[in-house]
C-alpha cells in the first residue's frame, strides 16, 4: 500500500492509520497439452501404467483421491496473500482442494490411513481445519481427526480471502469496505475440502505408490540473500534455495494413473499485487496442464496437486509485474504465471516414470503446542542454551513487504532493527516523510517494546492485541519411506533443512529416505526464520513472530514427534485448539438485489466479438449480467467457449481454464456488466465459435434468485 506523497510536513492521520490496516504480509488446459506434447524430449515416455515392478501385495495401499471446487466469491470480497486490499473482479481460472487418502490394506484404524489436502489457498488456517473436522466426524465418526488429517495451502496471492478467525489475518484480507470476513467464502473452502476428501473416500481401492526426486535449477531465487548468507552452515549448500521437487505417484491397481502430489518450494506470486482475478497462480498452471495431459491419455479423471515446500525465502527467478527493482518480471500478468508454472510442469511430466516404489507403514504423529512462553531445550539452539519464546508480536520490515509484494511505504526497509539498519540491501529513505514514518513507527513501538524479541523493535504486539492464537499444530506422516512435516507457517529454506535433517536422521531406522517440508499446514503462523536469518530482520525475520528461536522450538517439536513415530510411542497433548467459530465478525453486505437499465434485459449482449480472430489475440463479449454473489456457481462455470462441430455447440473451455477470465463490474447501484476474454492459444482448432455467459439475478421484491443465459454471435478463428 503506498500512501500519497504530497504528504510534506504532516503524517496524515488518515494516511497512517491505513497503513496500520493493511501492512503487508506479505492457457487452457488445452492448450498446454498441445504444447507439452511439442516440447517434451523424446527420452520422456508418459506411460498409464505402472513402471514399478512387482505387485499389489508388495505395496498393501488402499488409495483414493478427489477434487472440489473451493473458490467462492468471485467479485466484491478481499484477496489474502498481499495484503494490498486487492478487491475480486472476476475469475481467471477456479481454485481447487486436492485430496488424497492412504491407508495401509488389511488395517482400518485412524492411525494407519491418512488424509492429505492441498487446497489453492494463500494459507490455511485452524478454524478452517476444525470445520472440516466437524463435518467428517458427521460423516465418518472419528475414522478421520486432527492426527490423521493434514490441510495445506499452495499459497496462491490471488485467491480468495476471508477465511481465517484471526484478528491480524482478517486486517490482511479487508477490501475497500474494510471488512475482512467473507462466511461465503469460508463456508465455500469448507465445504469443498470436504467433498473431495468425500471423493476419495468413496473412491478407496488397492493401488501403488511411487515417489521420484529430482532438481529444478535456476527457476527460483532466494529473496533475502544477506539473511540466508547469515547462516553459519551456508558452506555445506551449493544453492541458497531449495531445488529439488519430490513427486508422490498414485496408480490402480490396473495401472491407471490416478493422481499426484508434487512438492516444490517457490512462492506462487507470477500475478502481482495489482491483479484483481482469482488464480491458482502457477501452481495452478502446472495442475491444470499435469492432469489434463493424463486424462487424455487415459480417458478417465486425474487429480494433480502441486503442493508448496520450505518456500518463506524463495520467490521465481523471473519476478512478477509489481516486484521490487532487481526483482521484476514481465509486464504482462500472463505470460509470468506461463513462464513459472511451465517450469515446474515440465520437471514434473520428467520425473513421472522415474519413481520408485513406496514400501512401508502408513503411521501419523500430531500435537497442539502454546508458543507463547514455549521451552527450548539447551541441545536444540545450537549452543545458545536453554531458550523461551515470546509474545507474538511483528517487527518493523514486516511493513516494508518482501520483493515480490513491495509495499512502497516511505522510510520503511527491509534490515530494521533496534540498531539501526542491520545490512539491508536498501537505501534508507531520509526525506521528510521518510523520517516522518519512522518517527511515528518509534513512538508506536516504544509502547510495545519487548526485550525477548532481541533485534526486533516491535511494531504490532499481535499477541497483546489479541491478534494471533499462540496455539499452533505440528505433524509428521509417514507413508512407507516417505515423511511429510507439516509447518503452521513459511518456513526459511535454511530452516526446512534444519528439520528435515532432524527427522531423517530419528526416522530412517524405519526405512524413512525421503523427508518433505510442507509449509502452510494446518494453520498459519506467518514466517519462521533460522536465529541467524532472524538477527538481521528482513521482511521474513520482522515476520516471525514468537521470537528469534521461534525454528528452535519447532526443531525440537519435529524431532521428538519422529522419535515417538519411530518408537511407536503416543504423544501428550495437553494444548486445544482455539475455537473462535461463535466470534462476529466485520463483513461486507451481501447483495441486496440486481436490476437492469430501462430496455435491456439479463444476458444481453453489449459488446459482441469481432467477426474473426486469429491465433494469439483476445476475444471478448459484454454482458449486462448480475452480481455472481448470488450462485457461486461452485464445481460449475459463469462462462462457455463453445466451438461449432457438425452442426452441434461443444463446449471448448470454461472459468476454470487458465486462457479465459470472467471479469465483474458493477454500474451505479444495481446495475452488472460481465466481461468475458478468450486468450485464444497457438494451438486453437480453426473453426466457428461463440461465448457465453451463465449468471443468476437476485429479485429485490421477493428475494428469489432466477439464472439467466446470454449468447454471442459466432465468430471464427483461422
Amino acid at each position: 500500500m503506498t500512501c500519497s506523497t504530497s504528504l510534506s510536513t504532516v503524517f496524515a492521520t488518515a494516511c497512517f492509520s491505513t497503513l496500520l490496516a493493511v501492512l503487508s504480509l506479505t492457457t487452457s488446459t488445452t492448450s498446454i497439452a498441445s504444447e507439452l506434447s511439442q516440447s517434451i524430449p523424446s527420452t520422456t515416455h508418459l506411460t498409464t501404467s505402472h513402471s514399478a515392478t512387482g505387485n499389489l501385495l508388495d505395496t498393501g495401499y488402499l488409495i483414493g483421491v478427489g477434487r472440489a471446487d473451493i473458490t467462492g466469491a468471485a467479485a466484491e470480497t478481499g484477496m489474502f496473500g498481499y495484503a494490498a486490499r486487492q478487491v475480486v473482479e472476476g475469475i481467471n481460472d477456479r481454485l481447487y482442494a486436492h485430496a488424497f487418502i492412504v491407508a495401509n490394506a488389511g488395517t482400518d484404524t485412524d492411525n494407519n490411513r491418512i488424509i492429505y489436502v492441498s487446497a489453492d489457498m494463500g494459507a490455511m488456517f485452524t478454524a478452517v481445519k476444525l470445520a472440516v473436522l466437524k463435518k467428517l466426524q458427521t460423516k465418518y465418526g472419528n475414522l478421520y481427526n486432527d492426527t490423521n488429517v493434514m490441510l495445506t495451502a499452495t499459497h496462491t496471492h490471488v485467491g480468495n480471502a476471508g477465511y481465517s478467525h484471526q484478528r491480524l489475518y482478517q486486517i490482511a484480507s479487508m477490501d475497500d469496505t474494510q471488512a475482512g470476513y467473507s462466511s461465503q467464502n469460508f463456508n465455500a473452502i469448507v465445504d469443498g475440502i470436504v467433498r473431495a476428501i468425500a471423493q476419495a473416500h468413496n473412491s478407496l481401492a488397492p493401488g501403488y505408490l511411487s515417489l521420484a526426486q529430482g532438481s529444478l535449477s535456476g527457476a527460483t531465487r532466494n529473496r533475502s540473500e544477506p539473511a540466508y548468507n547469515n547462516n553459519i552452515d551456508i558452506d555445506n549448500y551449493t544453492s541458497s534455495v531449495n531445488e529439488r521437487m519430490t513427486q508422490l505417484r498414485f496408480d490402480s491397481a490396473d495401472g491407471t494413473p490416478l493422481g499426484l502430489i508434487n512438492w516444490f518450494a517457490i512462492h506462487p506470486t507470477s500475478f502481482s499485487n495489482k491483479f484483481t482475478y482469482l488464480s491458482a497462480d502457477n501452481k495452478g498452471y502446472a495442475q491444470l496442464g499435469f492432469a489434463d495431459y493424463i486424462s487424455k491419455q487415459t480417458g478417465k479423471p486425474f487429480v494433480a496437486a502441486f503442493a508448496n515446500a520450505d518456500s518463506g525465502d524463495v520467490v521465481a527467478t523471473g519476478g512478477n509485474a509489481n516486484s521490487a527493482s532487481g526483482f521484476e518480471g514481465s509486464p504482462n500478468e500472463w505470460e509470468n504465471v506461463i513462464r513459472d508454472g511451465s517450469l515446474q510442469l515440465d520437471k514434473a511430466l520428467e520425473l513421472w516414470d522415474k519413481g520408485h516404489p513406496v514400501s512401508g507403514a502408513v503411521d501419523t504423529r500430531a500435537r497442539w503446542i502454546d508458543l507463547n512462553g514455549y521451552q527450548i531445550e539447551a541441545n536444540y539452539t545450537q549452543g545458545a542454551g536453554m531458550k523461551t519464546l515470546c509474545a507474538p508480536a511483528r517487527g518493523y520490515s514486516f511493513a516494508a513487504g518482501a520483493e515480490n509484494g513491495p509495499s512502497n511505504i516511505s522510510g520503511i526497509y527491509e534490515g530494521m532493527t533496534k540498531t539501526g539498519q542491520a545490512k539491508s540491501t536498501n537505501q534508507v529513505n531520509t526525506s521528510l516523510l521518510g523520517n516522518l514514518t519512522r518517527s511515528a513507527f518509534s513512538i508506536i513501538s516504544s509502547f510495545h517494546t519487548d526485550e525477548c524479541h532481541a533485534e526486533k523493535p516491535v511494531l504490532l504486539p499481535t499477541g497483546k492485541w489479541g491478534w494471533v492464537n499462540s496455539e499452533q499444530p505440528v505433524q509428521i506422516m509417514r507413508i512407507g519411506n516417505l515423511a511429510i512435516v507439516a509447518v503452521p507457517g513459511e518456513p526459511t529454506t535454511m530452516v526446512g533443512r534444519r528439520i528435515r535433517t532432524a527427522v531423517l536422521d530419528k526416522l530412517s531406522p524405519l526405512g524413512v529416505d525421503t523427508v518433505v517440508i510442507n509449509g502452510l499446514a494446518n494453520n498459519y503462523s506467518g514466517y519462521i526464520t533460522t536465529r541467524e536469518e532472524y538477527a538481521l530482520q528482513h521482511y521474513e525475520g520482522a515476520s516471525t513472530e514468537f521470537g528469534p528461536y521461534q525454528s528452535n522450538a519447532y526443531l525440537q517439536e519435529y524431532t521428538q514427534l519422529a522419535q515417538a513415530l519411530r518408537d511407536n510411542l503416543p504423544v501428550s497433548n495437553s494444548i486445544t485448539p482455539p475455537q473462535l467459530s461463535n466470534h462476529q465478525f466485520a463483513e461486507r453486505p451481501g447483495v441486496s438485489f440486481d436490476d437492469t437499465p430501462p430496455h435491456q434485459y439479463w444476458g444481453q449482449v453489449l459488446t459482441q466479438p469481432a467477426d474473426s480472430y486469429h491465433k494469439g489475440d483476445t476475444a471478448t463479449t459484454v454482458f449486462r449480467g448480475a452480481h455472481p454473489k448470488n450462485n457461486l456457481r461452485t464445481d460449475d462455470t459463469f462462462l462457455k467457449i463453445q466451438r461449432l462441430i457438425s452442426d452441434q455447440w461443444i463446449d471448448y473451455l470454461t472459468d476454470k481454464d487458465f486462457d479465459t477470465t470472467y471479469g465483474w463490474q458493477r454500474e451505479g447501484i444495481s446495475y452488472s456488466k460481465v466481461t468475458i476474454n478468450w486468450r485464444i492459444s497457438a494451438d486453437t482448432p480453426a473453426g466457428t465459435y461463440r461465448i457465453v455467459h451463465q449468471g443468476d439475478w437476485k429479485n429485490g421484491a421477493d428475494h428469489s434468485i432466477t439464472p439467466y443465459t446470454g449468447i454471442s454471435r459466432p465468430f471464427l478463428v483461422q
